[in-house]
């Protein structure tokens, strides 16, 4: 391979490249939410509704994909939220906690605040060890407790859920809501504790990421260390953005570990850090970021060709609800 070629293949692959495009799609899709909603109030030209910010809303999503796995069929309504649900199970059953390290574009914003720290300070810091037990414990309990609350709706009640007009437009109700004083002073705060810290939303508080790790820890593929050749150098705990130290360990077992690559990638040592599949198959870097993608873009075409990934709900539907005050409603909805 030519060294040109290599570059190429290191650029496009990378992480923080992946991450991007992820997030600039995900963006791109509220623009044209917004847009959307303009139309439907007669205040702009017509812009088609996208899919992808069913990504909003993973609560309401979990509780259809809980009913659909115990028996209340497909969400025919909303599709596009069980299908990112799916995708985001299986990249993390394959490739560890694989959705938030390369496409969820919420921890992407956070992190982008901790790369930053790291380039200021030449590292995020390390709280004590028993306040990151204590905060990775909490993200357990609140995941496990969420789970289980979905798990005990009744399956006639996900099937009136899906109907209601407030999920139908809850993205959107989100969405005002990041222009609140609230929602401001606590972005502000997240993203102070993301530059100094890693994105502690991540590490301890999202419920959604916790089912992910939860997931992924059951994951064939994770970083391998070779004792003989590794020289103790620091640099794999430095490279760490979840402050993961993978000298001290023949395996990379932890929750938070999100198959970034990073440590494999700075390691200097030939054959030291690898990534395996069942201990034995080395993975490349590259290679693992292309499997992440790969995985994600099959999920979401196959269910494009078989037509499950756009709402059944009529534009003339989302004008009515739009325009019926519903927005302007200080009811929250459950989502």
């Amino acid at each position: 391979m030519s060294k040109r070629m290599k570059k190429i293949i290191d650029f496009v692959t990378n992480r923080w490249f992946i991450k991007t495009i992820f997030f600039l799609i995900f963006l791109g899709a509220i623009v044209q939410l917004l847009m959307f909603e303009r139309w439907a109030k007669g205040l702009g030209s017509y812009v088609p509704r996208p899919e992808a910010v069913a990504g909003l809303l993973p609560v309401g999503h979990f509780t259809s994909f809980f009913g659909w796995i115990r028996g209340a069929g497909w969400d025919t309504i909303l599709p596009a939220g069980l299908v990112i649900i799916i995708g985001a199970l299986a990249v993390s059953l394959i490739f560890k906690r694989g959705f938030c390290g390369y496409i969820c574009p919420v921890g992407t914003f956070w992190e982008y605040f901790s790369l930053l720290g790291r380039k200021v300070f030449g590292h995020n810091f390390k709280l004590p060890k028993w306040i990151d037990y204590i905060g990775r414990g909490f993200q357990i309990f609140i995941t496990s407790a969420a789970v289980f609350l979905l798990l005990s709706v009744s399956l006639a009640e996900v099937a009136s859920f899906r109907k209601l007009p407030y999920m139908w437009v809850a993205d959107l109700k989100i969405i005002h809501q990041f222009s609140q004083p609230t929602f401001i002073i606590l972005a502000l705060v997240c993203i102070g504790v993301s530059f100094f810290f890693s994105p502690l939303w991540c590490r301890y508080l999202c419920p959604v990421g916790g089912l992910y790790s939860i997931v992924g820890m059951a994951s064939p593929c994770k970083v391998h260390r070779n004792d003989e050749a590794c020289t103790h150098c620091g640099k794999c705990a430095k490279a760490c953005h979840v402050l993961i130290d993978p000298s001290q360990t023949k395996a990379v077992n932890s929750n938070v570990c999100d198959g970034c690559m990073e440590c494999v990638k700075a390691c200097p040592e030939r054959e030291c850090l690898e990534a395996k599949a069942f201990n034995r198959i080395v993975i490349h870097p590259w290679v693992w970021t292309i499997g992440v993608v790969v995985i994600w873009l099959i999920i979401w075409l196959f269910f494009v060709a078989i037509g499950q990934w756009h709402t059944t709900i009529t534009d003339e539907m989302y004008r009515q609800v739009i325009n019926s005050g519903i927005l302007e409603s200080t009811t929250q909805g459950f989502f």
